[in-house]
């Protein structure tokens, strides 16, 4: 596989073999082509040159419409975590779920239970990445980060 972005050579000669249920680290210099790779694997940036496959899924000229599909049936975790601050983690996943077409409460509930206990953080389900409250007092009304 090779990886082009505006007609530059980004990556070449990629071969790559990710195995079920294998947990993998990409790391490397900045602009060393990690970024693109990943936008690559999950549809975001088309393969315009070699042969893609990714949870049997031909990225050759996949169509926009076969993108949800193929980032369902992958995991990213993204460095800056990508979560929305205002929530705890098991609303982040519920989120995620129900963005998903995901409609049974037994359903979801189960799946982040199963998801957050694969990774042990069953006991962070609640956590909220930033906690806010409201303070106000006769002179100002802001938002306190605890």
């Amino acid at each position: 596989m090779h990886l082009f972005i505006k007609m530059i050579l980004v990556l070449n000669n990629i071969d790559l073999t990710i195995n079920e249920g294998e947990f993998v680290y990409l790391i490397g210099k900045t602009g060393s082509g990690k970024s693109s790779l990943l936008k690559t694997l999950y549809g975001f940036l088309p393969l315009e040159k070699g042969e893609g496959r990714i949870s049997n899924v031909n990225l050759n000229g996949m169509e926009e419409k076969d993108v949800p599909s193929l980032r369902k049936s992958i995991g990213i975790i993204f460095q800056d975590f990508q979560l929305l601050m205002d929530r705890s983690v098991s609303d982040n996943l519920e989120f995620v779920l129900r963005a998903t077409n995901w409609t049974s409460e037994f359903d979801i509930k189960a799946r982040i239970n199963e998801v957050l206990s694969l990774v042990g953080m069953q006991d962070k389900a609640y956590k909220c990445h930033i906690n806010y409250r409201v303070v106000s007092n006769k002179e100002s009304l802001f938002q306190e980060r605890f």
